[in-house]
């Protein structure tokens, strides 16, 4: 059915004796009734016609209503789903914070904060040296924090999203030192505060429980009084526990946790004969060429 473009109830009965309607008024008179008959007749036929369209108009209002509704229903739906979905991605990025407990307070003792260099390495559990960890590492990343505004930035994949940070959390210290180049207090605070550390940042158990112990046999070795006892078992963690990481990587890791005094004893015997070389230097300095250019 053809549209209705405007509504019939606004249109005004014609008048059936202008000439535009000659012929059909004529061919009603031919037919017999006379012309007043044929007026009423074509006026009537308008009536019933016009009232047709009416009724026509205003199933096809209502037809078109409802059309319009079921869109504005459908659009409003979309516009809802769109909306939640949205949200959803916006809560993905939202950062997040854990609860707190109420009735908790901060601790008695607080641990020195590391670099963001060496708490990225062990969340990765990767090999960091422990100087990271020792009083001086952690005033030197303190000082750093308070540089931010010289800082330039990088990027860095965070959970997932690309993001700035400061160059400094990729960057190793300058002044960090290899384990064995430790002093035994900086060392003994600083394993304190990486075992610290590797616990919070959930390492398993079992790695956790080695490397304690490990520290623990450490600190607690007999020969530690002795005259190069620190700086034979400084020497003894440095190199075992990058070893240790090293052959982690390879699917090949040992048990940390047990103390090798065949390899103790070499390394002594090279602490030993690395200072006697040293003396022998002292008492006997090389002799000056005797030659000139």
């Amino acid at each position: 059915m053809n549209r209705i473009l405007a509504d019939p109830a606004l249109e005004v009965q014609p008048n059936f004796e202008f000439p535009a309607y000659a012929a059909w008024l004529n061919a009603i008179i031919t037919g017999g009734p006379t012309r007043e008959a044929a007026l009423e007749k074509m006026a009537e036929s308008w009536r019933l016609e016009h009232q047709e369209r009416i009724v026509l108009w205003q199933q096809q209002s209502d037809e078109d209503l409802r059309v319009q509704r079921e869109q504005e229903e459908q659009e409003r739906t979309a516009k809802e789903i769109e909306a939640a979905e949205e949200q959803r991605e916006a809560e993905k990025k939202k950062p997040k914070i854990n609860d707190f407990d109420a009735e908790a307070v901060v601790a008695d003792v607080l641990i020195p904060r590391p670099s963001q260099y060496a708490l990225q390495k062990i969340k990765s559990m990767e090999y960091v040296e422990l100087w990271y960890f020792s009083p001086e590492g952690c005033r030197e990343a303190l000082d750093s924090c308070r540089s931010t505004a010289e800082d330039s930035f990088g990027l860095a994949k965070v959970d997932g999203y690309v993001a700035f940070k400061p160059m400094a959390s990729f960057k190793a210290s300058q002044k960090a030192l290899q384990d064995h180049d430790l002093s035994w207090h900086q060392f003994d605070m600083a394993k304190t505060s990486f075992l610290i550390h590797i616990d919070k940042c959930g390492w398993p158990d079992k790695h956790q429980q080695a490397l304690a112990l490990f520290f623990t046999l450490i600190t607690n070795h007999e020969h530690q009084m002795r005259t190069r006892g620190e700086k034979t078992l400084l020497r003894y963690a440095g190199f075992v526990r990058r070893e240790w990481h090293d052959r982690l990587s390879q699917n090949q890791g040992f048990n940390i946790g047990i103390f090798n005094s065949a390899l103790y004893n070499t390394l002594s015997d090279d602490v030993w004969e690395a200072e006697r070389d040293e003396s022998i230097k002292l008492v006997y300095p090389p002799a000056k060429s005797s030659f000139r250019d």
